[in-house]
């Protein structure tokens, strides 16, 4: 699902040191202006949804979570810091889902810390047709692409392209169907990085404004991530630790 990495949230910042650790405050904010080369990448990107192949009809993914939009409030510390939101369209016999993060944390009027992430999905019969992203996580700049082709995928991340021959598996676990224990590649920077599923039991969350019973699953290896997902296998709840310790938590809206 492309979730940030767990690392620290605040890099290194000109502020008076004996005021920041009181005054720091979690806000979402509207995202500042693209720079010029996350223009290009934008352009990129795009260039490479439209020359996507489709084709001929279209198949049932991940039921409900197929047909409504999916938005996340995204909670640090139980404190709200932005947003992801997912949109689903069924196109010329595809599956298409647009993703779209973003996470602010603020001073006053100063941005100690931004990440957005975008990004189109394309599924066919269940498999990754292609997926083009771009990813600006508080100053780095990550632009992922991946197409199957022939036999194989091709995978691009920031210009360098490299192809796949093997079963390929993303973190885009917007539904109990893409879950996928092994190999993933990390749909936001590229990483790839091995992981397995445990089944813990069905629970009761707060999602969607109320409580919910939901199946908890364990992501576990060189990530970890604890995952919930509602009767119709669509996704709940996200939680994972942060590198300083912090929780984060993406919770249905």
């Amino acid at each position: 699902m492309g979730y940030r990495p767990a690392r620290p949230l605040l890099r290194p910042f000109r502020l008076p040191t004996s005021v920041l650790p009181l005054l720091l405050t979690a806000s979402l904010g509207l995202a500042a202006p693209l720079t010029a080369p996350e223009v290009a990448a934008q352009a990129v990107a795009q260039e490479a949804i439209r020359n996507t192949t489709t084709g001929a009809t279209p198949e049932a993914i991940g039921g409900e979570a197929a047909q409504d939009a999916m938005v996340f409030d995204v909670l640090r510390d139980g404190d709200k810091i932005g947003e992801h939101r997912l949109d689903f369209e069924r196109l010329d016999g595809t599956l298409k889902v647009s993703v779209e993060t973003e996470m602010k944390v603020s001073f006053a009027f100063v941005t100690l810390f931004r990440y957005e992430h975008k990004r189109v999905e394309r599924w066919r019969d269940g498999e990754l047709e292609s997926l083009a992203g771009m990813t600006h996580d508080d100053g780095e700049e990550f632009e992922v692409s991946i197409v199957r082709k022939e036999g194989f995928y091709s995978r691009t991340v920031n210009g360098t392209e490299e192809e796949i021959r093997e079963p390929l598996s993303v973190d885009s676990l917007w539904s109990k169907d893409r879950l996928s224990a092994g190999k993933l590649f990390s749909v936001a920077s590229g990483e790839s990085y091995r992981v397995r599923s445990n089944m813990l039991g069905w629970e009761t969350i707060e999602a969607k404004g109320g409580s919910m019973e939901a199946e908890h699953v364990k992501l576990s290896g060189e990530v970890e991530r604890d995952l919930w997902y509602g009767p119709s296998g669509e996704l709940l709840k996200v939680q994972y630790e942060g590198a300083e310790g912090e929780t984060f938590e993406y919770v249905r809206r």
